[in-house]
């Protein structure tokens, strides 16, 4: 079982083309090893986060994106992490 966790949430490798890579979005994948390696944003940073998507057209009811459905409140809070139309 550490095995299997350790080569699926272990280090990130580059996989693909550049342009791929560039494209990639932040998945829950994603977002579960940065939990485990404690990679998180500083709260300054997730409030400047949050505060750009409170001004962004795709945010819906306050909480949600329309263009990736993430919760942003959430999302911000994660080091690596970034808006899909690259606002933050």
């Amino acid at each position: 079982m550490i095995s299997y966790l350790t080569r699926y949430l272990g280090p990130r490798r580059a996989q693909g083309c550049a342009d791929c890579q560039k494209q990639k979005r932040y998945t829950l994948l994603d977002a579960a090893s940065d939990t485990l390696h404690g990679e998180f944003a500083s709260e300054e940073v997730r409030q400047k986060r949050i505060e750009i998507c409170k001004g962004c057209e795709y945010l819906a009811m306050g909480s949600n994106c329309k263009l990736c459905g993430c919760f942003v409140h959430v999302k911000a809070r994660f080091k690596n992490a970034s808006c899909d139309i690259n606002k933050w």
